[in-house]
């Protein structure tokens, strides 16, 4: 069966963090691996995140005028994620407020996600074709949204193929997505061919390889923060690195993010393995390209560096436009040779790890006041484990519009976004107010000020 396919069979699901989507699935991952399935109970909270309940949509409907105009239950794109019920009547400012759509694509209906992320900002919104959302008539529209929660369990799927050493490579694709192909069943897929591909040569070869590499295919975030929260320390110390597979199907370039140190062992076998296979490629430093669950694998104390292959941006990106026929069989298989290709390269690869460490130097010192001077040479101590629900605290720095060409983190608002990511670790790398400032070109003052934040909710300890 090619890639192709297997994505195919894994796509046609109403998947979620939780629900029948999910539970429906399972049975075709076992069929092609036999996956461990690890059972998280909805309502549990880790760090201010919750594992919702499974959601369902009983109504969705808008109506003018007594008369019914749109029925967003038809789509399962049609009514945002977790939105709760609501009733009642609307002028058409109001209704816009609650409509999504994309002028780009304005036949396609848009994935909506945020409430699964922000759990203390929950809302309904409903998502129309574009056409159709500019042509509505400056009246008053009646809506009637009758949605209810049941408990369920967040599903992680874990296959280990063991190697000679217990140092173990993570290889991760996310299957929250309903019913969209390339983001991220398109990852799901090449994994799977990936171990399988393992397999076949452990098995040709009557060995084992060197070290050994484990699928976990879940729910992006919660998933894996749940799985590795439930691990001991000694559990922990064996994940010696991380390969995401986020959007991996479609035939634009594949692209490399790297992980948050950028010099790691997994760091220099994909570089080898990306000249090998490409020449010439764009790679970009950890969060510069693509944002998923890297924040998970490295966030203290587990510390995973971890690497993103992408093929992103693309189209169809959070749309019902994101199907397989959008997808191509070679650059799928071309992203499973790449894994191969990198796991050869880890797998032969006798360089140790070294942490190269960079000063940071002023050109021109500045003589500052010593209140100033104080707040710039502040250092921080961390009060959390793992990943923290940012949203929760009011702490969350929002990414910029995403275009064509992705996000500009080089941006004001890219730049506090990529911080805000990177702060756990940079607090770990013992960083003043100073050196932030100086990392992310942005204001010492403000800096200062939202890490002061941080320890008004006791996230983190002055030093």
């Amino acid at each position: 069966m090619s890639v192709l396919a297997l994505v195919e069979k894994l796509f046609p699901f109403n998947y979620s963090i939780t629900g029948s989507g999910n539970d429906q699935a399972i049975a075709q991952y076992i069929n092609e691996l036999n996956f461990s399935v690890h059972e998280y109970a909805s309502g549990q909270s880790l760090n201010g995140w919750f594992i919702p309940h499974a959601w369902q949509v009983n109504k969705a409907s808008i109506y003018q005028n007594g008369q019914l105009i749109f029925d967003a239950k038809k789509s399962p794109f049609g009514l945002a994620s977790l939105s709760p019920s609501f009733s009642g009547e609307l002028s058409l400012n109001e209704l816009q407020q609650h409509l999504t759509s994309c002028e780009n694509l304005p036949d396609a209906m848009l994935y909506q996600w945020q409430n699964l992320y922000r759990p203390k900002e929950m809302t309904w919104a409903i998502s129309m074709p574009h056409q159709q959302r500019i042509n509505l008539s400056n009246v008053s529209y009646q809506v009637e949204i009758e949605t209810e929660l049941s408990a369920s369990t967040m599903k992680v799927l874990d296959f280990l193929l063991p190697g000679k050493n217990k140092e173990t490579i993570i290889i991760n694709g996310h299957n929250c997505h309903p019913f969209q192909a390339n983001d991220d069943i398109s990852g799901c897929a090449v994994a799977i061919r990936v171990l399988q591909a393992l397999i076949s040569q452990n098995n040709a070869k009557q060995t084992k390889q060197k070290y050994s590499y484990r699928i976990i295919i879940a729910p992006e975030l919660h998933g894996p923060m749940f799985w590795l929260n439930e691990m001991d320390s000694k559990q922990q110390a064996l994940l010696k690195g991380c390969i995401l597979l986020k959007s991996v199907g479609n035939t634009a370039a594949m692209r490399l993010q790297r992980s948050y140190l950028g010099d790691r062992i997994l760091d220099q076998a994909a570089q080898s393995a990306f000249e090998q296979q490409y020449g010439n490629f764009s790679q970009g430093e950890f969060r510069t390209i693509y944002g998923n669950d890297e924040t998970v694998f490295e966030a203290p104390p587990y510390n995973i560096p971890t690497i993103s292959l992408t093929r992103w941006p693309f189209n169809e990106y959070h749309s019902n436009l994101d199907t397989p026929d959008t997808l191509s069989e070679q650059h799928l298989q071309d992203s499973v040779d790449l894994v191969l290709n990198i796991i050869n390269h880890y797998e032969n690869n006798s360089i140790k790890d070294v942490r190269l460490h960079v000063e940071n130097k002023c050109s021109s010192p500045v003589v500052l006041p010593v209140e100033v001077t104080t707040k710039l040479n502040q250092r921080y101590k961390r009060n959390f484990n793992g990943l923290v629900c940012l949203s929760a605290y009011g702490l969350y720095k929002s990414i910029p519009q995403v275009s064509k060409t992705g996000v500009d983190y080089d941006s004001i608002h890219g730049r506090w976004n990529k911080l805000m990511n990177c702060l756990p670790r940079e607090i770990e790398d013992n960083m003043t107010v100073n050196d932030l400032a100086k990392k992310y070109n942005l204001s010492g003052e403000e800096i200062h000020q939202y890490l002061s934040l941080w320890v008004e909710h006791g996230l983190l300890l002055l030093k």
